[in-house]
């Protein structure tokens, strides 16, 4: 299907040219031409011509009068024909050229020139005698040049009118992505850039905009892992601060030795017990701003799905074998692969050790499935919460550490928890053999 091609800069200012010079030459032409015929038909129609010429014919009479003139004084007579713009003068007498201004000393005495009786003749009184004078005067072309020379300036105007208006939009569009730049760089990125047109400044803009997306999302992920990290560090100091208080309280009863002789290995007990819930919470602690810090990682080539799972899967299911957890297997492994993270696997897969050991129920076996979505291979396992699992508090930072390497796979995690049962799907995307 056609699709119509952007239209860019060069081709809008190209346009916006040949249009502002057909709109002046048009306008020119009409000065020129429809100005210069109606200029014309005032000069015939008013005897124009006629009133400039009789108007020179007076001033030379009053010139050789002044003067002295004879009808031979040809510098003389030069001098001020010079001084009148376009004009021919001659001078006869009975018939005989006595002075052409075309050409002062170019004429023979007594040489007769042909009487035409469509010139004006006009006679001037010189110092030695009458003489008839023709005046040759075109004023029209004098005032129709002052027409040409204001049609061109008018047009030349024009011209620029059209493309300064031309340009106007373009100029408005970009001071206002200017003012939208400033704005971004304000830190207000709820503000969209303005998309007008189809042209490079249109795709600069759609750029912008992308930046500025991009921008506020980064944003807004650094705000959501800044307050998941005040919240992890709230319920952090939360339940560490619980058993710190009950070491104390442990550590007290026997500073004070208040007990009987056969609770000191009960106390002992519950001491260790408690150091290795606070040191367990130390090590999610780091782990969480270890899996956090990370910011890419390179993951491994890809390989079957059965392949990935199937030894760290082994390890668990032996290691919980050993502390009397049986296990329910459903697993179809699918023919797709994946690409990992080999670190990550392992993590994932002690995480899920670590929630079995605390909250599951040996009683009840451990499903492990694994299956094939149009989106790629996934894993699930699935356990009953024990009676007293239930009661026991939760950092919540085990599966938030999940959720994280998931992520950074390219995969996630998925949660599924009643007051009976716990089920995690570790779902992975589809990769090209």
């Amino acid at each position: 299907m056609w699709k119509r091609k952007p239209s860019g800069l060069t081709a809008q200012f190209g346009a916006l040219l040949v249009l502002a010079g057909m709109v002046s030459a048009l306008l020119f032409g009409c000065l020129h031409f429809c100005g210069g015929a109606l200029l014309e038909r005032y000069f015939e129609d008013s005897g124009f011509q006629t009133r400039l010429t009789e108007k020179r014919i007076l001033d030379l009479q009053n010139y050789v009068t002044d003067n002295g003139l004879s009808a031979r004084d040809a510098s003389q007579l030069t001098r001020w024909v010079k001084k009148q713009p376009l004009i021919l003068l001659e001078i006869y007498r009975s018939n005989v050229l006595l002075y052409s201004s075309s050409a002062p000393e170019a004429w023979e005495e007594n040489e007769e020139a042909p009487f035409y009786g469509w010139n004006s003749y006009y006679e001037i009184n010189f110092a030695d005698g009458s003489a008839e004078v023709v005046l040759y005067a075109n004023d029209t072309f004098r005032w129709s040049s002052y027409l040409t020379t204001g049609a061109l300036f008018l047009s030349c105007l024009l011209f620029l009118l059209i493309f300064l208006c031309g340009c106007r939009k373009i100029v408005a569009y970009i001071c206002q992505l200017s003012r939208e730049i400033q704005t971004m760089e304000g830190g207000d990125l709820d503000v969209p850039i303005t998309f007008q047109g189809d042209h490079e400044l249109t795709r600069l803009a759609k750029s912008l905009d992308a930046m500025r997306q991009a921008f506020k999302e980064q944003r807004e992920r650094e705000a959501a892992v800044f307050r998941a990290n005040q919240t992890m560090i709230t319920e952090m100091s939360h339940d560490l601060r619980t058993p710190l208080t009950a070491l104390q309280i442990y550590t007290d009863i026997l500073r004070f030795r208040k007990y009987d002789p056969g609770q000191l290995e009960e106390y002992l007990e519950k001491i260790d017990a408690k150091a290795a819930q606070i040191k367990q919470l130390s090590e999610n602690i780091f782990e969480y701003s270890l899996i956090s810090r990370e910011q890419t990682v390179q993951l491994d080539t890809p390989a079957p799905f059965r392949n990935v799972f199937h030894d760290v899967l082994s390890e668990m299911a032996a290691y919980l074998g050993q502390r009397g957890f049986s296990f329910r297997l459903k697993l179809d492994w699918p023919e797709a692969k994946a690409a990992v993270h080999s670190a990550y696997i392992r993590r994932l897969a002690d995480n899920m050790t670590s929630n079995f050991l605390k909250y599951a129920d040996p009683a009840v076996p451990i499903l492990m499935e694994a299956g094939e979505t149009e989106d790629g291979p996934w894993l699930a396992l699935q356990n009953a919460v024990r009676p007293d699992g239930a009661s026991q508090e939760s950092t919540q930072i085990g599966l938030a550490n999940m959720r994280t390497m998931m992520e950074k796979m390219g995969g996630c995690c998925q949660v599924f928890h009643t007051p009976s049962s716990f089920r995690v799907e570790l779902r992975f995307p589809r990769v090209e053999s």
